[in-house]
């Protein structure tokens, strides 16, 4: 079951790396960085799989 209630949700980067684990809510979710976030910077949920959340930093996510 997909929880859709995670768009839009931010947190920061714990990790450079291009994939990670981060904790929600109490609950653990796999994330996958769609585009050039570092450690540290704020990254919005912005598609959610059964395998992963996909995110990118809030800039990137602007639709108009």
């Amino acid at each position: 079951m997909l929880d859709e209630r995670l768009l839009g949700t931010i947190f920061t980067l714990p990790t450079s790396a291009a994939s990670g684990e981060i904790t929600l809510y109490g609950i653990h979710y796999h994330y996958r960085v769609q585009d050039d976030a570092a450690a540290g910077d704020k990254v919005v949920v912005n598609a959610i799989s059964p395998l992963y959340l996909s995110v990118v930093k809030p800039e990137h996510a602007l639709h108009y």
